[in-house]
């Protein structure tokens, strides 16, 4: 499974999401997001019934390359606040990854995690992806 597999099982994909907490076990290839969910339902009676967040985590399995853009200038990044997030396939970018990412084997999906507060990317590839609910 993919992370854009994921997305796809999701109501509105990983868009608004919350990343709680980034994990990277480099012996054993794998990556661990913790995140909050956007589960949003347009047609729920109350306003906090369309906007609920639910605590996940996605387990990355046979990583092959984690690429952390910097933070772009004049992007408050220190502030405290969330670390709200979207994630998408790199092929649908309308402009390459900055900086070149390294190639990876074909059995591997290649995703970007966009950090809003940053206005950057972060770029990963990994053989699988799984969701596990966690409240």
């Amino acid at each position: 499974m993919t992370l854009d597999d994921l997305a796809a099982s999701l109501p509105n994909g990983f868009h608004d999401s919350v990343l709680k907490v980034v994990t990277i076990d480099y012996v054993n290839r794998k990556v661990k997001l913790s995140l909050e969910i956007w589960m949003a339902d347009g047609d729920a009676s109350s306003a906090a019934d369309r906007e609920p967040y639910k605590q996940a985590e996605v387990s990355l399995s046979g990583l092959f390359f984690l690429v952390c853009e910097p933070p772009c200038t004049g992007y408050p990044y220190d502030a405290k606040g969330e670390v709200v997030i979207d994630i998408g396939a790199v092929e649908t970018l309308a402009t390459p990854p900055s900086p070149a990412l390294p190639s990876a084997p074909e059995d591997c999906f290649v995703s970007w995690i966009f950090v809003r507060a940053w206005n950057a990317f972060i770029y990963v590839a990994a053989h699988d992806a799984k969701l596990t609910w966690l409240a």
